[in-house]
């Protein structure tokens, strides 16, 4: 079965829905839409889209109208299956006037063998969605130009075009009070964003972690970036400085015991590694100093030489998805490793991405470790074999794009060099560099100090990675028995767990409702457990730590 639960406990799931919902959302007649992308596979990604809407509503009311369908292509990227007719089912449950299958309106449009008017998205817009939606359908790091000028890339683009279409005449007509959707690129989601934001409605972008996470756009906030996720970086950066930072001795004692849990990985990020390989047992300098002995020997390092880890990502995921220094991320990698067989001064670690057979067909990763098979000062290994102790131990400096490294190594005083942005970048943990330019001199900067002895992070950077993993972990994440933890699983248990809360807990106080209301009424970029006001006095937003004011990076 699709949502992977027994027929009659589903039935009965959909019974207590229909009712629990029926006495908390009233449409009352409006004209107001509220647009929840229901696209996605997996029931968990369903119940917070679903939950998060029918909250909006209360504030708003307004109607639920969902966006579903399915698109084979997608369904072997994730090797899922998908039933329209069960969804609309859970999607009426929950109160949905409308269900709109927007793949077969797409197939309509491109059956009827025409031009697709798309006068809405930018020919670069375009050709950017359809070179990331082939690159993630295909698993490939890249287009090549032979596949550029083929068929199957020629249909692809035709289907971004439709359903740009398709999202721009439902997101530009009636009067739509928001946009609830999981995911925010690719063609089947990353269009509707865009739409969304040429309209002028607001975005909400839930999380597939923890309880009910979400981000939100608003367009009065939009500063006009190039994507949602270029929006929110520079607006969750001020939040977390108005609202954490500026009250940092409020919230320590929080942000330490959450920096004491990650160390066990009791909880996201680093949720892929799971096990006993996720935890950090190194409890002083002592400790490390031994392992990393060890460590740098099975990898033929000389320990003494500082030694930099640089993440691979996985390759065809999200391209173009924020403010990035490179062109894509396998020349980003590409680029990286040949820095690296020129500097010798360090030693240097490439680790591939721990899900990247999802992700890539093409042994990107084998392919350029081959390249340099002779580096002794070089070694890429597969990120599974690697516990954290090990790695924690050797790392000096760590090197990404967008990893979620980014923000979990500075809170244990690894620097960490981010070639571009992510939703965290702004919050001042890591050292940040805009373009190639700045990543280059970044990097030179950073191996010169650290051969020179130096140090590249500050007790203000670790202060800020651990507070941003309490918000990120904790403060960001509204625990309700609606949407009950991520990890709550196989679906029969979920929905049990779901249809308890439904039937005798009280919806008085329900912690989804007063969080959302007090978002959407203060216009804020993140949903919050508990009302964070900002300290009197705030001290202002910090976007970035550059080479160019980072002070444990100057050389004079």
């Amino acid at each position: 079965m699709w949502l992977e639960a027994e027929p009659d406990i589903f039935q009965r799931f959909l019974g207590d829905a229909a009712v629990y919902w029926r006495g908390q959302v009233d449409a009352g007649g409006t004209d107001a839409v509220v647009f929840v992308e229901a696209l996605h596979h997996d029931l968990r990604v369903h119940l917070r889209n679903l939950t998060m809407a029918n909250a909006i509503r209360r504030v708003t009311p307004a109607r639920l109208v969902v966006l579903t369908g399915s698109d084979p292509r997608w369904l072997r990227a994730f090797d899922a299956q998908f039933d329209t007719a069960l969804l609309t089912e859970l999607a009426e449950a929950y109160g949905a006037s409308e269900v709109i299958d927007v793949h077969a309106r797409a197939d309509a449009h491109l059956a009827a063998a025409v031009d697709v008017a798309v006068p809405g998205i930018s020919p670069e817009a375009l050709a950017e969605c359809a070179e990331a939606t082939y690159c993630r359908l295909e698993l490939i790091p890249r287009v090549t130009p032979e596949e550029r000028a083929g068929a199957a890339f020629a249909a692809c683009r035709d289907r971004v075009a439709a359903l740009s279409a398709v999202f721009d005449d439902l997101l530009a007509g009636g009067r739509p009070v928001a946009l609830v959707t999981s995911h925010v690129d690719y063609d089947q989601w990353g269009l509707a964003v865009q739409a969304a934001q040429r309209a002028a409605v607001p975005v909400v972008h839930t999380q597939s972690t923890g309880s009910l996470k979400a981000y939100t756009l608003f367009p009065d906030n939009a500063r006009g970036e190039a994507t949602l996720r270029a929006e929110l970086t520079p607006q969750i950066g001020e939040f977390f400085a108005e609202r954490v930072w500026a009250q940092r001795d409020r919230y320590r004692h929080s942000a330490e015991r959450v920096a004491w849990r990650a160390r066990s990985n009791l909880g996201r990020p680093s949720w892929w590694r799971g096990g006993g390989t996720a935890s950090v047992e190194l409890a002083n300098a002592v400790e490390r100093r031994q392992v990393r002995g060890h460590a740098a020997a099975r990898f033929g390092f000389d320990p003494d030489r500082p030694v930099v880890v640089v993440f691979n990502h996985a390759v065809s995921d999200a391209l173009g998805t924020n403010r990035e220094a490179f062109g894509s991320l396998a020349e980003w990698f590409e680029q990286t490793a040949a820095y690296a067989h020129s500097e010798r001064a360090v030693n240097w670690l490439f680790l591939d991405h721990p899900s990247q057979v999802r992700y890539d067909t093409t042994n990107f990763f084998g392919t350029v470790a081959q390249r340099y098979a002779g580096a002794g000062h070089l070694a890429f290994r597969a990120s599974r074999q690697l516990s954290k102790n090990i790695l924690w131990s050797l790392a000096d400096l760590g090197v990404t794009v967008r990893g979620s490294v980014s923000n979990e190594m500075p809170a244990y005083g690894i620097p960490v060099v981010q070639a571009g942005w992510s939703e965290w970048s702004a919050c001042g943990l890591s050292i940040v560099a805009d373009d190639q330019a700045a990543y280059w001199r970044t990097l030179d900067v950073a191996l010169a100090t650290l051969t020179g002895g130096g140090t590249l992070i500050t007790a203000d950077q670790v202060a800020r990675a651990r507070l941003w993993l309490w918000l990120y972990r904790s403060a960001a994440d509204v625990v309700s028995g609606l949407v009950p933890a991520w990890d709550l699983w196989p679906a029969d248990h979920l929905l049990q767990a779901v249809r308890v809360h439904m039937r005798q807990v009280e919806p008085d106080g329900e912690p989804v409702f007063d969080a959302v209301e007090r978002m959407w009424q203060r216009r804020e970029p993140l949903l919050t457990r508990t009302d964070l006001p900002p300290a009197s006095g705030a001290v202002p937003a910090l976007p970035h730590t550059r080479v160019a004011d980072a002070p444990a990076l100057a050389r004079d």
